[in-house]
């Protein structure tokens, strides 16, 4: 009787935590896992450490630098003294190769090593970073595991049937892969992406290799033909559908086909007017950010706390269409993104060259940025917009990387839940930035802020939702815009906001349709220009220079470009209204960064130019400041800074500016 009463609970037991488990799956599923940003990261992260590179590519792939010596450094980065090293001088994450492309059965023993190395950099505190590819399948020994990815064409065909190859590095050993593939997506996730995190144990999943195959070479597999059928007609109505194609059954509508190789040239199409060329560029787009957000449903279905970044280049004119990735919908599925470029911040030529768009980008879909930077203004832009070291090479941290880790390090506190102080917003609206490929005005109008020590965000359509929180709304020769954007821009204005508008923006509506009435007519009245709209069409100029509007409560500006640096940076001062929360008077090479904490403001300020310090800079803080103070990696000591009023302002005053300083204005 006992041993019976025993066993029934066991099987109550049993059951209790069946229940339990089953309850806990649920709220995950009721969690919006694709959206979420892991605890741990919240707070910033450095991350470095092993190449990304696994053994067995480093002898296969086509590199002139490879040596008998890269055995010895790939194997050193694996062990725990070079690991060790690592988390004790300051480095957080260890980043270490995972998957490459050549099939779960060609490289578990290079995974198993890099579960070997996380399970060190974990013993030392550290997270794990994994190196994951997206696009790539190495067909000479994928094919031998998985004789139907060969059958089947898991990898990408062109309008011949010829497989595409990735597009860099002289690799025709590698394919690039057809994600609309079930049978792959399912082998991915539950082969690599489960091995990954159940195995590994990794905390942060990098996929490379993000962006598509060369929109010159549109893939012709038949599932991702009939995804983008599907996709039109799920899209449209057959009305609709007739509005945009002129016919409505879509069935054998395929993407643009280029025969000759001028088309290829980049240079050669300059606007996308085609329909259905329009369609395949969104198609692209929809495609990798629904791909994207169930390999992270998956992912956070084992493990809630990984990160998830990628590789997608970072903002750029023409990438939409280059690189089939828009950003405003892939980044709400990820917590880091990879802006790759050589490129060196510095002041050159009268211009900041610089990554401030990247990290303005991240800032505004709360993403953190990993960029190359090697210089003092790399690394203090990099704290002073991104709010973290980020990415740190490979390699133990040392020179100027290692002075502005243990900086951060020292003041962390000043990083850590800040919030963007910025109250002017330079729209980048998807069909614009995506169907007119050479569009260098809100660009051009970010560089002149920049430079204007103006702080500002670069906001996309989908955040026009809670534009209340700027002052001023900057539309740089964004052309054509859709009537629901529109509205938002309206009612923006009509209840107070200020309005920046240059070039033809708001001539065409959302399918590069010319508009009319003009688009912004509500505000600016009818067009200046007494000719015929097809002539008004291939016109710049839509209004006077200078033309300025008062509607409802907000006030509204008309230029015709940005050029004018003074004169655009007044246009913004005027459209706000009133002072702007911070005024900064210091040399165009200078950049500003504001951010608030509770009861403290904190100014970041980067000096781009190399070797020449400056002597003063003034900040004006339109409130009362009580005490004021600064912090840099070029002194090690605090420095308290003279604070004075004027008119409840408050005017703080920094002696001198070598590369970077954070300044506390505390209320």
């Amino acid at each position: 009787m006992k041993q019976i009463v025993y066993e029934r609970s066991k099987d109550y037991r049993k059951f209790f935590w069946i229940l339990l488990f089953g309850l806990m799956n649920l709220s995950l599923l009721g969690q919006d896992l694709e959206r979420y940003q892991p605890q741990w990261i919240r707070g910033g992260f450095a991350d470095g450490g092993a190449t990304h590179e696994p053994w067995m590519f480093q002898v296969r792939r086509n590199d002139p630098g490879f040596n008998l010596w890269d055995r010895e450094r790939f194997d050193y980065q694996l062990s725990e003294e070079y690991i060790k090293s690592l988390a004790e001088a300051g480095v957080t994450v260890y980043h270490i190769f995972c998957y490459k492309g050549y099939g779960f059965e060609a490289e578990k023993e290079s995974m198993r090593s890099a579960a070997k190395a996380a399970a060190i950099a974990h013993k030392y505190g550290m997270k794990v970073d994994t190196y994951i590819q997206w696009n790539n399948m190495f067909y000479e020994t994928f094919f031998e595991e998985v004789p139907e990815a060969e059958t089947d064409k898991w990898y990408k065909i062109d309008e011949v049937g010829r497989p595409i190859i990735l597009g860099y590095a002289y690799a025709p050993y590698r394919l690039q892969i057809c994600l609309h593939n079930e049978a792959y997506r399912n082998y991915f996730k539950e082969k690599i992406l489960r091995y990954a995190v159940d195995s590994v144990k990794t905390d942060f999943v990098h996929f490379d290799n993000f962006n598509s195959a060369n929109p010159y070479h549109p893939e012709y597999n038949e599932p991702t033909l009939a995804a983008f059928r599907k996709y039109i007609e799920d899209k449209y109505t057959i009305e609709q559908r007739l509005d945009r194609f002129g016919f409505s059954n879509v069935s054998h509508v395929p993407p643009p086909i280029w025969n000759d190789d001028k088309h290829q040239r980049f240079d050669s199409l300059k606007v996308l007017n085609d329909p259905v060329m329009q369609e395949w560029c969104d198609f692209r787009c929809w495609s990798k950010a629904t791909h994207l957000a169930e390999f992270v449903r998956f992912i956070r279905s084992l493990n809630k706390e990984v990160v998830i970044e990628v590789n997608s280049g970072g903002v750029s004119n023409g990438g939409i269409w280059r690189n089939g990735t828009n950003h405003s919908d892939v980044l709400q599925y990820t917590n880091v993104i990879w802006a790759e470029g050589h490129s060196i911040v510095q002041w050159k030529d009268g211009y900041i060259n610089g990554k401030f768009m990247n990290y303005k980008l991240g800032r505004t879909t709360n993403n953190f940025i990993l960029c190359y930077n090697r210089t003092p203004q790399g690394n203090a832009e990099k704290l002073a917009y991104n709010r973290a070291p980020a990415w740190l090479g490979y390699g133990i941290p040392q020179g100027v990387t290692k002075q502005y880790l243990d900086f951060w390090h020292a003041h962390k506190k000043l990083y850590t839940n800040a919030s963007g102080a910025e109250k002017v917003a330079i729209l980048f609206s998807y069909p614009t930035m995506a169907y007119n490929l050479n569009v260098p005005n809100p660009f051009r109008a970010a560089q002149i802020l920049q430079q204007q020590q103006i702080p500002y965000d670069i906001i996309f359509d989908q955040q026009l939702d809670s534009i209340e929180k700027y002052s001023t709304l900057i539309l740089a020769n964004q052309e054509n815009l859709a009537d629901t954007v529109i509205e938002k821009i309206v009612r923006f204005v009509k209840q107070g906001g200020g309005l920046v508008v240059t070039g033809r923006t708001g001539m065409l509506d959302h399918w590069r349709r010319l508009r009319k009435p003009y688009g912004l007519h509500e505000i600016f009245g009818d067009l200046n220009i007494d000719k015929e709209w097809a002539y008004v069409f291939y016109t710049d100029i839509l209004y006077e220079e200078g033309q300025t509007a008062t509607f409802g409560r907000g006030r509204a500006i008309y230029l015709p470009d940005e050029k004018d640096k003074s004169m655009f940076k007044n246009a913004v001062l005027w459209a706000a209204g009133k002072k702007l929360p911070l005024t900064v008077n210091a040399p165009e090479w200078v950049g500003v960064s504001h951010d608030t904490q509770q009861d403290r403001d904190i100014v970041h300020l980067v000096n781009y130019r190399e070797g020449q310090p400056v002597p003063i800079v003034t900040l004006e803080l339109a409130s009362k400041v009580k005490k004021a103070w600064a912090v840099s990696p070029d002194r090690e000591f605090q420095m308290e800074l003279v604070v004075d009023k004027n008119n409840g302002n408050s005017i703080v005053y920094l002696p001198d500016l070598k590369v970077y300083e954070v300044v506390v204005l505390e209320k």
